[in-house]
């Protein structure tokens, strides 16, 4: 039965290789699918600026546009005020060229102001796409890494299958069962089908306490069917009964 329970652990050991590999390669996935939401948000960023920076640079020009045709119409009212003698007319001159000029000056300081939020909008939108061309090369790197990776990982994958084949068919010569039992367990707990029972009974998945008569079969290594923790369904067995496995 010894003899049994170390197979089924060598057996254990190979599924949880493969399990790691296949857990390496979600993990490795979800990294790159992360950096490409970090590019698109960088490039999102981007094109934002960049709207905000051309609605800008329109306004602006709208600005400096007014403040022209201010001062255009101001120097047409100062050249027509010198040829009025009407005290009525000069005052209605005087009081436009007034407003032109508060016009022309309000004008002006927003069109500064709009070439100052220009400027640096534009140095934001340079450092945006800076930013983006640093994730571009991180991801390529990324995907290069990943794919080489993953390559050992699959070709490591096909090997562990064959090694996985001769870990049943053992299992299976010394109990045409037990391969069944760690099947059912293997689905069931979704691949952790084996847990340690500590001496006095304790499985060291689910920290459920075993019953005597499933501690005895256990500990004396009696039908593998029958050594499932109590809690959670995993086969049992105890440390120093059997080989400990490397991981």
């Amino acid at each position: 039965m010894l003899d049994l329970m170390q197979a089924m652990l060598g057996l254990y050991d190979i599924d949880r290789k493969i399990m790691r590999g296949r857990d390496r390669l979600g993990e490795m996935t979800g990294a790159v699918h992360a950096q490409e939401k970090n590019i698109e948000a960088a490039r999102e960023k981007a094109r934002t600026v960049e709207k905000t920076l051309k609605d800008k640079m329109f306004a602006t020009d709208r600005l400096n546009m007014d403040m022209r045709a201010a001062e255009a119409e101001i120097g047409e009212q100062e050249r027509k005020l010198k040829n009025i003698k009407n005290q009525k007319e000069y005052r209605i001159v005087t009081d436009r060229i007034k407003e032109l000029k508060i016009k022309a000056d309000e004008a002006e300081s927003a069109v500064l102001a709009g070439m100052e939020e220009i400027e640096r909008l534009q140095e934001q939108m340079n450092a945006c796409h800076q930013a983006v061309g640093e994730e571009e090369l991180k991801l390529a790197g990324s995907r290069r890494s990943a794919q080489e990776e993953a390559d050992r990982i699959k070709a490591r994958h096909a090997e562990l299958l064959h090694e996985r084949k001769r870990a049943v068919k053992l299992v299976e010569e010394f109990d045409a069962t037990a391969y069944q039992a760690y099947d059912h367990a293997l689905k069931r707990t979704k691949g952790d089908p084996l847990a340690e029972m500590s001496m006095d009974g304790i499985c060291q998945s689910c920290f459920r306490r075993q019953n005597s008569n499933v501690m005895n079969i256990v500990h004396i290594g009696k039908d593998v069917k029958n050594c499932r923790c109590q809690g959670c369904g995993r086969i049992l067995h105890v440390k120093n009964m059997v080989r400990e496995n490397a991981s």
